[in-house]
């Protein structure tokens, strides 16, 4: 088959496994060195390895998640490259990040925050990448692929499965794929990040215009950010600051009440370093405390390009 010919066959394949769509497009197109993926059954591996005979699968004896069952792969046109990806859980973060073909900056950042036992602190590593950003561009959106950010803890993982469990029913594509890409920024407006979105969303557009288009959707839209799985999507925009909302849309998380609730009545949210403010109007329905500066702050992925 012919590279176009994979593409489209590609966009088929995937639907019916758990794979990342844009990742799996960036491997066929040679825009990605390599895929590390779980698969939660031998059928789904057979399935690429019958249909994309110019794509190496190869599986460690590691195992990743609350499932034990599902062994660490990898998928490239390399072999080697596929057998030492599949054993990337082995190696340090720089090591993984050149793996799999992440930014220099970003693995540096990422690298640090680790070395100082803070790479799991979702809520401290977003916020910085945050401060460090003039403007959010919706390409380095990563707030919705959650396996680079996971760890090893059973909470996160069972947190994962319903969030999958529950957004499946609420959205037209599967929750995974909500990403243009994989790894945690440095900053969200990374030009390295930013190239590989761009080349990304160029593929999903071409072979995959619907589901492109529902992720550039979700992606350019401004979020409230509290952690992992404590987050609020908008289909507004943030003016002045001030976020003015109608309707939070999907992907849903788990944030408390009152929060939750009051947020839902309300439509003008405002966010300082020590408190979020939701407002109907004028209004004032709840003041949230923050417990520091990171714990509640608006990323404004909805403004234009």
């Amino acid at each position: 088959m012919t590279i176009p010919e994979q593409l489209k066959k590609g966009v088929e394949i995937a639907s019916k496994t758990n794979l990342i769509l844009s990742e799996f497009l960036a491997v066929i197109a040679g825009k990605k060195p390599v895929l590390a993926v779980t698969f939660p059954s031998k059928s789904e591996r057979e399935l690429i390895e019958s249909n994309f005979p110019d794509l190496v699968v190869f599986c460690s004896k590691k195992t990743w998640g609350i499932d034990k069952q599902q062994e660490v792969c990898a998928i490239s046109k390399d072999k080697s490259l596929a057998k030492q990806t599949a054993e990337y859980l082995n190696f340090d973060i720089e090591k993984q990040g050149q793996l799999l073909g992440y930014p220099k900056c970003c693995v540096e950042k990422h690298q640090y925050f680790s070395s100082h036992s803070l790479g799991l602190n979702s809520s401290l590593v977003t916020y910085q990448s945050y401060r460090n950003t003039k403007k959010c561009n919706f390409l380095t959106n990563n707030l919705f692929n959650f396996c680079s950010r996971l760890g090893a803890k059973k909470e996160n993982f069972e947190f994962l499965n319903k969030y999958h469990s529950f957004n499946n029913k609420k959205l037209p594509i599967p929750p995974w794929n909500f990403q243009f890409i994989s790894h945690i920024p440095c900053k969200y407006d990374c030009k390295e990040s930013i190239k590989i979105g761009k080349e990304i969303d160029s593929l999903l557009k071409e072979y995959a215009p619907d589901m492109e288009k529902t992720i550039k959707h979700t992606l350019s839209r401004p979020i409230l950010f509290f952690d992992l799985f404590r987050l609020v999507v908008f289909d507004d925009c943030l003016k002045e600051g001030i976020l003015y909302y109608n309707k939070i849309i999907p992907p849903y998380f788990f944030l408390e009440n009152p929060l939750m609730e009051k947020i839902k009545m309300g439509n003008k949210i405002t966010v300082t370093d020590s408190k979020v403010e939701i407002f109907k109007d004028n209004l004032n329905l709840f003041t949230y405390q923050k417990k520091n500066e990171a714990d509640g702050f608006i990323l404004d992925f909805g403004e234009d390009f």
